[in-house]
């Protein structure tokens, strides 16, 4: 227990990161000495100190007394900052204690548990479950090249999006938008089509009590945006893709780096991302409305029928359907 305890609190500091880091993990950190957290780090960003280096600048230069405990495999390797390790290995700490292998080939091959090992620094892998979820996207982008894509979408008890003539019907209730919030702040980048920004015109960024967060926005369609649009102004950056090819979009944002791709959009993306089996996860917000006349959540409805595993969360008097899908 002792270690999911100190592994649990380095994973509170990898949230407080969580979709600001890409194309870095986000990582998180504590040192413990008898029984006491003594400090605590994350990785703040691209070009920042990674989790453990910024944790060293709060910890006196003999730490043989201490464990480490880190969420993510620390690195072996040169990039914009120095190896993790060779900081662990100067400071002479007695253990390293992380939650998930590192997937990136250049830190698998230099082997980072020998190497803390030879200097006599005792390491443990101990995986959990939460810090496995954490690092899903991270692993997928590793091992694939593509983004791990997680689409939301509101539906009326009677399976519609929106009325009839499109315009937009507010569906889903308070905490369903909290989430959707949340989600927003910690994935990479938000997916949309030209066709809800110019039916919606959304802002797209993150608002969750005070606090207002900018994100990247992708745009997809053929539909060139020509007017006085909100993610002109409320985006971190913008990405315009013009095409049909979805394959190609999300290959492109996988070569910028983004691990996790959060899409909010109509019936025809969500239709076309999944009938290309491009969604990794999905979540449907059920609720109490009845729309009739109306629009369809599915298009093609043979695209749900795909093996998947389906959880149910209740959110108020909303329902969270959430469909993970076996590909």
């Amino acid at each position: 227990m002792m270690h999911e305890t100190f592994l649990q609190e380095a994973l509170i500091e990898a949230w407080r990161a969580r979709g600001q880091t890409a194309p870095n993990p986000a990582v998180g950190t504590v040192a413990v000495m008898q029984g006491n957290i003594v400090a605590r780090a994350y990785h703040a960003g691209v070009g920042c100190l990674h989790a453990e280096q910024k944790l060293l600048e709060d910890l006196p230069e003999d730490c043989s007394d201490m464990t480490l405990y880190v969420t993510l495999e620390p690195c072996n390797h040169w990039g914009k900052t120095p190896p993790c390790v060779d900081g662990i290995i100067q400071r002479r700490f007695k253990q390293v204690v992380f939650g998930f292998c590192d997937p990136n080939p250049v830190v698998q091959k230099n082997d980072t548990p020998a190497l803390l090992r030879a200097k006599g620094i005792d390491v443990l892998h101990y995986p959990m479950p939460e810090i496995d979820a954490f690092y899903e996207s991270y692993a997928y982008w590793q091992k694939t090249g593509m983004p791990f894509v997680t689409i939301k979408v509101a539906q009326s008890l009677d399976g519609k999006i929106a009325a009839s003539d499109k315009q937009p019907i507010a569906l889903s209730n308070a905490a369903c938008a909290a989430f959707t919030h949340s989600a927003r702040k910690h994935s990479d980048v938000i997916l949309t089509s030209t066709q809800t920004v110019m039916a919606d015109n959304p802002l797209l960024n993150t608002r969750l009590e005070d606090e207002v967060t900018a994100k990247p926005i992708a745009v997809v369609g053929q539909t060139k945006l020509d007017g006085d649009y909100h993610i002109f102004e409320t985006a971190k950056e913008l990405h315009f893709y013009e095409t049909h090819d979805l394959v190609a979009v999300l290959k492109d944002l996988g070569t910028k780096g983004y691990h996790d791709v959060w899409v909010e959009a109509g019936g025809t993306l969500f239709t076309a991302l999944h009938e290309a089996g491009l969604v990794n996860r999905t979540h449907i917000y059920l609720t109490p409305h009845v729309v009739g006349d109306g629009i369809d959540l599915c298009q093609d409805g043979v695209i749900m029928r795909a093996e998947k595993k389906v959880t149910l969360t209740t959110l108020d008097d909303n329902v969270k359907m959430t469909l993970d899908w076996v590909r």
